[in-house]
């Protein structure tokens, strides 16, 4: 009781006013952290950082596929895209596209503070912004790397360099409506765990503009040049890439926990469980079609790197929401969704040398919708409505459709807006944007190395 009433007289001193040296009288259980509180950041900054540099070894990836994906001549340029690609993203997000996605104060747009993101001199403060920063960085350099797969080949260097700076401004506002707590699709109620909207719908949409813009390779269409003019240069090295993406794929998915303290340590067990399961039944329906596809005669490596990759983008968004056994079908309709709609856009002459358009946009917005259909709310660690198959009715469903148009649309509206006003500007002819944008004919024959 003594022990008590001395409590309730202390926190009346804190309330009432400040002692006589200018501090509450507990200022140090008030205003600073306890040992506890900053033992569990510590725990959880640690777990972020070793996701984040997971995440950040997916640049190595992307560069491997992309190489192994086009005609010889081509590998290091497609690297220095992916070294440029961390650079000048990291510019733009450090000056303003964290402040877009999680500054505060914030709008339902976008956030309006942490130009730059800096975190001043609070231990807590700056290291919780540094934590949600060196994350988020590596989101959106994987968002901006999508685009360089679908323009392979084609797109002038200093242009794309010009992308990858601007790229990340307007992903950023994606990134604020899903995740931050104030985004306007998140106070909906719209549910992307992980980055299938932000990262791989509107990667993949820009990656379709892009490649509208610059049009297929010389000859890939026209009858002028061999079709094994544009086979891959190197299974192997397709092959390692897609290693190198599944495994960095469990940091993307287990690390957008953003922590591993409280129950958050059973969401990211669940997001790597439900990440390979996907992987699965990605890996069997990629096998079944390419068997289909050639007729029981052969395996394509490039079939079943695509659709693994396809399953993967399609549990991103969902993988923390559903059942470990819904994620072998979500991961197959996933694959299938990407392979079909690569093999459609190719169908319609439009040449996406990696097939980022089917991997990215198509298994994205299918993954988006499968939040919809299966999302659990009593699993525990995350905050959802049920799905259509858990009894929760079309509304959860809706939402993921709404989130879908809008990422889309802004995608479309600003891909458009920059891919012809550059091409304009580079080629002085508001008539021929294309011209503007694409290497030389020479560079594109005998390869940009």
């Amino acid at each position: 009781p003594s022990y008590c009433q001395a409590w309730e007289e202390c926190a009346k001193h804190y309330q009432d006013g400040s002692s006589a040296h200018g501090r509450n009288l507990f200022g140090d259980i008030f205003d600073e952290p306890y040992e506890g509180e900053s033992r569990g950041h510590a725990d959880d900054a640690t777990w972020i950082l070793t996701s984040s540099f997971v995440i950040f070894t997916m640049q190595s990836g992307f560069g491997l596929l992309e190489a192994g994906s086009c005609s010889p001549g081509f590998e290091v340029n497609i690297m220095m895209k992916n070294i440029v690609d961390v650079v000048f993203t990291s510019l733009t997000y450090y000056l303003v596209g964290y402040g877009i996605s999680f500054g505060q104060p914030s709008t339902p747009f976008m956030g309006k503070g942490s130009f730059p993101a800096d975190g001043g001199y609070g231990e807590v403060e700056s290291g919780l912004l540094y934590s949600q920063y060196i994350f988020q960085l590596s989101f959106a350099a994987t968002s901006t790397t999508i685009v360089s797969g679908a323009v392979a080949m084609r797109l002038k260097f200093f242009i794309y360099v010009l992308y990858s700076l601007l790229a990340v401004i307007f992903y950023s506002f994606v990134a604020h409506w899903t995740f931050d707590e104030s985004g306007f699709l998140k106070q909906m109620g719209a549910h992307d765990f992980a980055g299938g909207a932000s990262v791989h719908v509107f990667g993949g949409t820009n990656g379709l503009v892009a490649t509208l813009f610059l049009g297929p390779r010389l000859g890939r269409f026209d009858g002028t040049r061999p079709i094994y003019d544009f086979l891959p240069s190197s299974p192997t090295s397709q092959c390692l890439g897609l290693l190198c993406l599944w495994w960095g794929w469990i940091g993307f998915n287990c690390g957008s926990s953003f922590g591993i303290t409280d129950d958050r340590w059973v969401v990211a067990i669940r997001c790597a469980v439900t990440t390979i399961n996907a992987t699965v039944g990605g890996g069997i329906a990629s096998i079944i079609y390419t068997l289909w596809r050639t007729k029981g005669k052969l395996v394509i490596p490039e079939h079943v790197v695509n659709g693994i990759l396809g399953s993967l983008v399609a549990i991103t968004p969902a993988c923390a929401s559903v059942h470990t056994y819904d994620a072998f079908f979500i991961g197959a309709i996933g694959s299938l969704v990407g392979l079909g709609v690569n093999t459609f856009v190719c169908h319609c002459g439009i040449d996406d040398p990696v097939g980022a358009v089917g991997v990215h946009a198509g298994s994205g917005i299918w993954g988006l919708l499968s939040v919809g259909f299966f999302a659990d709310s009593k699993l525990p660690g995350v905050k959802v409505m049920d799905g259509l198959l858990r009894g929760g009715g079309f509304k959860l469903l809706g939402l993921q459709v709404v989130a879908i148009l809008c990422t889309v649309g802004w995608a479309l509206m600003w891909s458009t807006w920059f891919f012809y006003f550059v091409g304009v500007i580079f080629s002085h002819d508001w008539r021929d944007p294309r011209k503007g944008l694409r290497a030389d004919p020479e560079e594109e024959d005998q390869g940009a190395d």
